[in-house]
């Protein structure tokens, strides 16, 4: 059995490649018995289940088809999908799991997060997560029209995406603030490896959150894809084009 690590795939009726990606993604790398842990920012934004969407009805089809092939599927919020609730990650065909996740692998204990947890230096963001997580906002959230919480939605995405182009200019990996909290996210949980999306920064680094701690970094989905692998003989990133694979 092998757990996959995916993160931050940004599905949206106007990718059909990224959502084609996701299909044989599961199709060419996963098997029987293994699971796939999507570790948030699985959509480009998401603001409930529209049952009435083909989009959406491809994705859980996707996501059950490998459900009966014995493939488990877990979802871990994001940004983008923090909306996302016990009984909408059931009709998708997955489990919805807490925003801190563990894992053994051969290496030691490693713990998933999206990634957002590590921007304490952003008071502004950590406020509005704070807010996004209240039960009761997201209850009245939810009783919106559809069109009126996807209106709602699309601001919130290209708010976002301004945020990204504004982060990918600077290397927020080195700040010291997001390596404390890494730390102590590890130190918290008694792993020894961090891995998480978010930054969309591919890559790995030895000792960064303390002596034999291990940060693996998922890349977003676009012109290539990752994955992180993990067996019971390693632990292994890998990324690939998308256009040679998909």
């Amino acid at each position: 059995m092998a757990t996959f690590i995916i993160a931050d795939l940004h599905l949206s009726e106007k990718q059909p490649i990224l959502v084609n990606a996701f299909a044989n993604f599961y199709e060419r790398h996963v098997y029987l018995n293994d699971r796939v842990i999507i570790a948030g920012d699985m959509f480009d934004f998401f603001v409930g289940v529209d049952k009435q969407s083909s989009f959406h009805n491809r994705i859980r089809q996707i996501i059950n088809k490998a459900k009966q092939r014995g493939i488990t599927t877990l979802f871990q919020c994001g940004n983008r999908d923090f909306l996302m609730t016990d009984n909408a990650a059931a009709w998708f065909g997955m489990k919805l799991v807490g925003d801190f996740y563990k894992i053994p692998t051969k290496n030691g204990d490693a713990l998933i997060i999206h990634g957002d947890q590590l921007c304490l230096h952003d008071r502004k963001y950590q406020r509005f997560r704070l807010f996004s997580k209240s039960p009761i906002i997201r209850s009245l959230f939810l009783m919106l029209p559809m069109s009126m919480r996807r209106s709602i939605g699309q601001k919130l995405r290209d708010k976002s995406r301004q945020q990204e182009q504004a982060r990918a200019k600077v290397d927020h990996l080195s700040n010291p603030v997001i390596n404390k909290a890494g730390e102590k996210f590890l130190q918290t949980t008694g792993c020894n490896i961090l891995i998480h999306g978010h930054f969309h920064v591919y890559g790995g680094e030895n000792d960064v959150f303390g002596l034999k701690t291990v940060r693996m970094g998922l890349g977003s989905w676009g012109s290539h894809y990752s994955y992180i692998k993990v067996d019971r003989n390693e632990t292994k990133m890998v990324q690939r084009l998308m256009e040679k694979n998909f």
